[in-house]
């Protein structure tokens, strides 16, 4: 059963029964409530370990029940019957819609599994305001024991049915999608379902639809109960409430990236007011992030699906000091309470089919999943974060000489490379006054930042490209910089040095591509008489349907080899806020 955890359900109550009046403390609850509301449709409520689980995720505005774009990444995680996360992916949100899939490992135990979702804003209020809802998963080759996850027994509201709008919004009752087809196909023969919404006033925009196995899926009637249910786990302090919602903000323009300073002894808050996010590469990448008032640090990240090496180091670094980063996926879980059981005669009947099938295409290759492409910023050209650099050294235009010092003293004027009582400095000589800087220029080797100049001194010039230099003071947002000399090597990767302790190297990638579900088509004779079975669990899935003008929309697919009953799940949401959820049940003979 799909549910919305929300601790604030006897306030609801009384907001229903007297929807205009409102006291100064249900105010309060309602104002300090989150402004977001999700819910995921998933292709079924049955798996086997090793399948795919398919995501369509709905993140609605809590005042209008119309998509938001407040948010733009969805986290969403598989909980196991011990309340652990096994599985948390971060999916790209485009105007409150998302899609996504897990590949459920074939390693986990039978049991309860939880689907858990809610956006970085959502995380003031955890484990209440998420999106929950639990599946069944089955592993064939750990027997018939099956660990079962009881809620906590105050965990709901008995006897007492909510709805999630009545404080803002009547748009609560569901729309009717009508669906129309025939109620019995063949093998492999095609199919053509007609969706129509039955008001055109409330017409549906967004919708996505499973097609699955009878008894994988179960029927819901009452929407409220499918997707927007209420669960008490104990009302918390509202005071706290208020004084942490604003601790995680609306992730709307990237997101957010968060790390604090430690250190090995002592404590000094006040030393380092900047990190430094550098960039592996020929052209350097390069940002910052500047110490908040709660002593942490946050970069805003491009949301896509580019994976990157961050290098993340402290201004005037230490090697007294820690980075920690702090987890973007929330600890914080309701707990429940797990009993270890034997599965029913009703699961065995079920699993045992869905297993066989399951095995069945494993064994003959059958595939309905088809990796996406990384699309993003292909054919788009890097640039350097300081543009043109006014100075250009290509070391191939000059004599080969043996150090770096001799290099920077034959070939960049203005600039020194030279040793110390306790190392090396670099210096700049600013070209409106003649004078070196004060402070220390930013200095790269491959867009890497380096605070040990002694690297610079070692290495090989035989390695170096060329140099490129910001002689003038570079004005990056609110930071200074005095000054940028980016050494290039020839390979672009600086794999002859070793990062200090204080340093983190980070691979990273903001949301996951979404793969496609690829179903077969047997238009041709040559295929529709093939040999190989053809025994999905899920007949079809499309996270994304888009109605016309008049609520109207047209799906195609392929029956398969398997015959039985099965069930057409539709949910959505009009552009009026509304929630739309439809069933149909049809034969494969």
């Amino acid at each position: 059963m799909n549910r919305i955890s929300n601790p604030y359900n006897v306030v609801l109550l009384l907001v229903l029964l007297v929807p205009c009046r409102l006291n100064s403390q249900e105010h309060v609850l309602v104002e300090n409530s989150p402004w977001e509301e999700m819910f995921l449709h998933i292709d079924r409520e049955r798996y086997i370990a090793g399948e795919e689980l398919w995501i369509s995720i709905y993140n609605t505005e809590r005042v209008t029940g119309k998509m938001t774009d407040r948010s733009s990444i969805a986290y969403v995680e598989l909980i196991s019957p011990w309340d652990n996360a096994v599985l948390q992916k971060r999916f790209h949100l485009t105007g409150g819609r998302g899609e996504g899939c897990f590949l459920l490992p074939d390693s986990l135990s039978s049991g309860t599994y939880t689907i858990r979702a809610y956006t970085n804003q959502m995380k003031n209020f955890l484990p209440y305001f998420c999106y929950t809802q639990d599946i069944e998963l089955f592993n064939p080759f750990r027997g018939l024991e099956f660990f079962r996850k009881i809620p906590p027994e105050n965990a709901f509201m008995k006897g007492i049915a909510l709805k999630q709008k009545p404080v803002f919004s009547d748009n609560h009752e569901p729309a009717a999608l009508y669906i129309v087809s025939d109620t019995v196909y063949g093998r492999r023969e095609k199919v053509t379902l007609k969706l129509k919404a039955d008001d055109t006033e409330i017409v549906t925009r967004d919708l996505s639809i499973a097609i699955t196995l009878s008894g994988a899926s179960s029927i819901t009637n009452d929407l409220n109960e499918d997707m927007v249910s209420e669960r008490d786990a104990g009302i918390p302090d509202p005071d706290k409430l208020i004084k942490n919602q604003k601790r995680y903000g609306f992730e709307s323009e990237g997101h957010f990236l968060t790390f604090m300073v430690k250190y090995r002894e002592g404590s000094i808050p006040d030393s380092c007011d900047y990190l430094y996010m550098s960039i592996q590469g020929k052209v350097a990448e390069f940002n910052y992030a500047r110490r908040d008032t709660s002593g942490r640090f946050t970069f805003i990240m491009p949301v896509d699906s580019k994976p990157r090496n961050l290098i993340i180091q402290p201004e005037n670094a230490t090697g007294n000091m820690i980075l920690e980063i702090e987890p973007s996926f929330s600890g914080v879980l309701t707990r429940s309470h797990t009993i270890r059981t034997v599965l029913t005669e009703a699961q065995q009947n079920i699993f045992s089919v869905l297993s066989f099938n399951f095995q069945t295409g494993r064994i003959y290759g059958f595939i309905t999943k088809k990796e996406s492409a990384e699309s993003d910023n292909i054919g788009f050209k890097k640039r350097r974060f300081y543009g043109i650099p006014e100075r250009e050294i290509l070391m191939d235009d000059f004599i080969k000489l043996p150090v770096m010092q001799e290099v920077f003293f034959e070939l960049v004027p203005g600039v020194i490379l030279r040793s110390k009582r306790n190392g090396y400095e670099l210096k700049i000589t600013n070209p409106l006054t003649g004078e070196f800087y004060e402070k220390p220029p930013l200095v790269m080797i491959d867009g890497v930042i380096i605070n040990d100049l002694a690297v610079i001194a070692d290495l090989n010039p035989e390695l170096v490209e060329k140099i490129e230099v910001i002689e003038t003071p570079y004005l990056f947002g609110d930071l200074i910089l005095h000054g940028i000399v980016n050494i290039i090597t020839r390979s672009g990767t600086f794999s002859n040095a070793t990062m200090p302790g204080y340093t983190v190297i980070l691979p990273y990638k903001t949301v996951e591509t979404s793969p496609q579900f690829t179903a077969p088509e047997y238009s041709d004779e040559t295929k529709r008489s093939g040999r190989t079975p053809d025994l999905r669990n899920t007949l079809y899935w499309n996270p994304s349907v888009k109605t016309d003008k008049n609520g109207e929309a047209e799906i195609e697919f392929w029956t398969s080899d398997l015959s039985g009953k099965y069930l057409i799940s539709i949910k959505g949401i009009s552009g009026t806020g509304t929630k739309v959820i439809s069933y149909k049940s049809f034969r494969i003979k």
